[in-house]
């Protein structure tokens, strides 16, 4: 027998380059950490501003990345070609606006370990890059792990609050089961191409023909099913969604909103290069799956959204018809497709993240305070607030001229010239059952006065009228503490008008919070003015992608 000589392989300066922003990320990861044993208990919202500065200098580097010639690097485990780079952009912008929310939060809802907070957020970013970027399924899944791990802590951080323990144990729990069905999946994939590499699979399997019936086909084909489980788990898709609405209704709001649109971002174009590029000789077997997958998550999302009454679980659900417009992207498997794809994500992020972010400004400090009772009146408490809500609630709903129009137009159109055209016609019908749900919540603002009796209001112990709680600093809202309770009898025994009461509770935001609703609310709206450019350069990198 021959000898084979030990693998070996030197990364080169090319490679180090070509994950640039990651390395940035990677930086301010520890700048905050030295940051968190310098500053005071009282200052640690400087953290976040550390964050933010990182995340600016990594998403200016990925101008000086996509510049580079070639995208491959270490040894083809990692890309950064445009999808990568793209997305990257998405994520780093994610990640910017869920910093600027989190401060006058954390302070707000008293959550301790604040520094590890900051860490462990762009720590999950981190893993999001590199999931998007891997070339290869070993990386998918490190980067997988990488942001998961950091989630199931951000979720269960409020150690007092039983809702966020349990919503970390759950998706701890039925994440761990969707990593195990996806990595035994790839061990399959690599049984029967014996090759991890995305690009070496989609070679492989164009110059040997597969037969589910002989060969390396049985395998093959396990190995698809199990890996789709994996990933419709990680993008909520139906019927792998239960976990959704209560880990993003239990963990702390800013998490929810960074890892609704940030995990969505890195598992669709997991998804995308795995099936639509290494797959792609066998879309005749997984097209069909995705396609039933697509409609069902389109429908039950939209048609659980209907029913409730949280909007921060309204938006969970929200979330899941979502995924299944996205899904309806993977399904066409076009580069049209891929690049509506791209769009979609970076649409879905501004305004997911803007709508979440006026729902933690409206949540009490007991982690409450969100049903649509609590919208009630937001029209005339704070006009700013609910027009940014309105703005971001029609995005989503996708009424012309947002960023959520053109999101949705993108995909449907692709997909009816990509000849899926059901498809898109179910799509369009499932968007016009979602502007129910949206457009309740903009009805609840602006024509809907406070009920009285319906919210608890809490009083100090020896104060009638309530007392302003909180400094402007924290962004905490003017209302008083949460201890004691009373309900609407007990203020008429006290002389006090309930009215008066409900209507006097303001809502106040801090400069950084304001500074993330005006960002997003922007890109929401002039989205539009610069659609052209970047769907032709997601059109590009979604090409390239193919060749």
């Amino acid at each position: 027998m021959l000898a084979q000589s030990p693998f070996t392989y030197t990364p080169t300066g090319g490679d180090w380059l070509r994950i640039l922003p990651e390395l940035i990320v990677l930086a301010a990861v520890f700048a905050t950490l030295l940051a968190d044993l310098a500053l005071p208990e009282g200052r640690k919202g400087w953290l976040a501003a550390v964050g933010v500065v990182g995340a600016i200098v990594s998403g200016c580097s990925l101008v000086y990345v996509n510049s580079l010639s070639g995208a491959s690097a270490f040894f083809g485990m990692i890309t950064s070609d445009g999808v990568a780079l793209f997305a990257a952009g998405v994520i780093l912008l994610s990640l910017g606006l869920a910093l600027l929310f989190s401060p006058s939060y954390l302070a707000r809802q008293k959550i301790a370990r604040v520094g590890e907070y900051y860490v462990l957020l762009q720590l999950s970013a981190l893993g999001m890059m590199l999931m998007a970027a891997a070339n290869n399924l070993m990386t998918v899944f490190v980067g997988l792990e990488m942001l998961s791990l950091a989630l199931y802590i951000l979720c269960a951080l409020p150690q007092t609050r039983l809702r966020s323990q349990e919503a970390g144990m759950k998706y701890f729990i039925l994440s761990s089961f969707a990593s195990a069905f996806l990595l035994y999946g790839m061990s399959l994939i690599y049984g029967a191409t014996g090759a991890t590499g995305i690009p070496d699979i989609g070679r492989f399997l164009g110059a040997h023909q597969a037969a589910l019936s002989q060969g390396f086909g049985p395998l093959l084909f396990v190995g698809m099913s199990l890996m789709l489980v994996g990933f419709c788990f990680k993008v909520s898709a139906v019927p792998f969604q239960a976990w959704t609405p209560d880990v993003y209704t239990g963990a702390p709001t800013t998490v929810t909103a960074f890892m609704s649109v940030g995990t969505k971002v890195a598992a669709f174009v997991a998804l995308a290069r795995v099936f639509v590029i290494a797959l792609q000789t066998q879309n005749a077997h997984w097209e069909p799956v995705i396609w039933a997958v697509a409609v069902l998550t389109m429908i039950v999302g939209n048609l659980l959204s209907v029913t409730q009454r949280d909007v921060k679980r309204m938006l969970a659900y929200s979330s899941v018809a979502n995924a299944g417009y996205l899904l309806v992207a993977i399904a066409t498997a076009s580069p049209r497709a891929v690049a509506s794809l791209l769009f979609y994500l970076a649409a879905y992020a501004v305004m997911n993240i803007g709508a979440f972010g006026v729902t933690l400004l409206v949540e009490r400090r007991d982690g409450r305070g969100t049903t649509l009772e609590d919208f009630n009146g937001l029209g005339r408490r704070n006009p700013a607030l609910a027009a940014a809500m309105a703005v971001f609630l029609f995005s989503l709903a996708g009424v012309p001229p947002t960023a959520g129009f053109l999101a949705k137009y993108f995909v449907f159109y692709a997909a009816m010239v990509g000849n899926q055209v059901p498809l898109a016609i179910i799509g369009i019908l499932a968007s016009v059952l979602g502007m129910f749900y949206y457009l309740r919540v903009v009805w609840a603002m602006y024509f809907v006065e406070p009920t009285p009796g319906v919210r608890p209001v809490a009083l100090p112990e020896r104060e009638p009228a309530l007392a302003a709680v909180g400094a402007a600093a924290n962004g905490a809202r003017e209302e008083a503490p949460e201890s004691p309770e009373i309900e609407a009898s007990s203020l008429a025994a006290q002389a006090i008008p309930v009215e008066s009461v409900l209507t006097s509770v303001r809502i106040r935001t801090s400069a950084s919070s304001a500074a993330a609703l005006v960002i997003a609310v922007a890109l929401t709206l002039l989205m539009i003015l610069f659609a052209s450019p970047l769907d032709a350069y997601a059109q590009a990198a979604a090409s390239a992608l193919f060749h």
